[in-house]
């Protein structure tokens, strides 16, 4: 199939609606003629996710044909998200759950998505928006080294990538390559299950647990707060010739970590420290997060108060010789002299430009702690948070 028959859009018109607003980002592949189409911030951030642009979840075309190469799934939502009315059970119809019937239950690895493509007979792995990310390398190596590429014809083999350097939330006993799903290139209707179980066998991979339950039983389960390590569930209605309709169902405590790992990053745990931020908030990222994201945490709160507490350090020595080589003591001269006196600690000041302004502070009588701080602040530029999911 051809993309844009697939997006229902002339090239054109994607460029100029969604390309050029960052509704969607193109990545393009450093050595083939592929590339690949993956949802942008400006989409999460105003919350659009038309037809188009929640097919954009990672596919990837061929730009000289402009054949689709590979098709993961398509974009979907957790069970009851806030303004999509498809993930609303109380709105859902007798007619459309009639047509749905049961769900398949699997279970929700907590990894990255790993989509294979194959060029010049040759199998790769692309994450969801680069050919050439960490993760993506690292999914391609192990896919090279662990699979023997046996898969059915027009279908798109559609993994969760497990890896404990690039983990998430959740921690599993394993690394590798896990098969959600065989996906139609053509129609996105997916292999059944038993296939896609017998092929993970056929290439030495696992699947994701399926339970034998309904969505009502999920749901419930969810709100489990002592269920902890496990993210939840991905409810499966399949659909003749065409891609099933999902939703995610995550436990509640998954959901915490998941806010807490999304939005810390050395800025927040800085702002903290600096007294910009609420303080408590390091004693949750750090003794109710996961072991590797509280040594992410404490890594940083290290980092940077050895810095600050360095120029401390330092300010307090020079502010002792400035006083000893001026033979003074700040409050024992007569008012008159207090130009005077600035001016000698100001000589003596200047011979320490890096903490001048923190100097001043001391002499001034002002929180010298807090523009210490700010001389730390350079340190966490360019910094991102634990978890950046449009660059997987």
């Amino acid at each position: 199939m051809k993309i844009w028959d697939y997006l229902e859009v002339t090239k054109g018109q994607f460029q100029s609606k969604y390309v050029e607003t960052r509704l969607v980002d193109v990545a393009t592949h450093d050595d083939f003629p592929l590339e690949i189409l993956t949802y942008g911030r400006e989409a999460v951030h105003t919350n659009n996710w038309d037809p188009v642009i929640r097919k954009c979840r990672g596919i990837i075309y061929n730009t000289v044909n402009e054949e689709i190469v590979a098709r993961p799934f398509e974009k979907f939502f957790n069970l009851g998200t806030a303004n999509t009315p498809e993930t609303d059970p109380s709105l859902w119809t007798v007619d459309l759950v009639r047509d749905l019937g049961t769900p398949e239950v699997w279970e929700k690895m907590d990894g990255f998505l790993a989509t294979a493509y194959q060029y010049n007979g040759r199998w790769y792995v692309a994450s969801k928006g680069s050919f050439h990310s960490t993760h993506a390398k690292w999914a391609t190596a192990w896919y090279q080294a662990n699979v023997p590429k046996d898969w059915p014809e027009g279908y798109t083999p559609v993994f969760e990538g497990i890896c404990s350097s690039l983990r998430i939330v959740v921690g599993y006993g394993f690394e590798g390559l896990v098969l959600l799903a065989l996906v139609n290139n053509e129609t996105g209707e997916e292999a059944h299950r038993l296939s896609v179980l017998q092929y993970a066998q056929m290439n030495g991979v696992i699947v994701p647990n399926i339970y034998d339950m309904g969505w009502q039983e999920a749901s419930k389960k969810s709100l489990d707060e002592d269920v902890e390590n496990f993210e939840g569930y991905v409810l499966v209605w399949r659909r003749p010739g065409q891609t099933p309709f999902r939703l995610k169902v995550k436990y509640v405590d998954y959901l915490r970590l998941h806010r807490m790992v999304s939005g810390v990053s050395a800025k927040a745990i800085y702002n903290c420290l600096a007294g910009n931020e609420y303080k408590g908030d390091l004693d949750e990222w750090t003794n109710e997060s996961t072991p590797w994201f509280s040594k992410f945490v404490n890594k940083w709160v290290r980092a940077l108060t050895l810095l600050h507490d360095d120029y401390m350090s330092q300010a307090r020595a020079a502010y002792a010789d400035a006083r000893e080589a001026n033979r003074i003591k700040v409050g024992q001269l007569p008012y008159e002299n207090m130009g005077a006196e600035r001016k000698a600690y100001a000589q003596e000041f200047a011979r320490h430009p890096s903490i001048k302004g923190i100097l001043f502070a001391m002499l001034d009588g002002k929180d010298s702690s807090a523009v210490a701080w700010k001389l730390v602040k350079p340190m966490i530029k360019g910094s991102q948070p634990m978890l950046d999911v449009s660059k997987m």
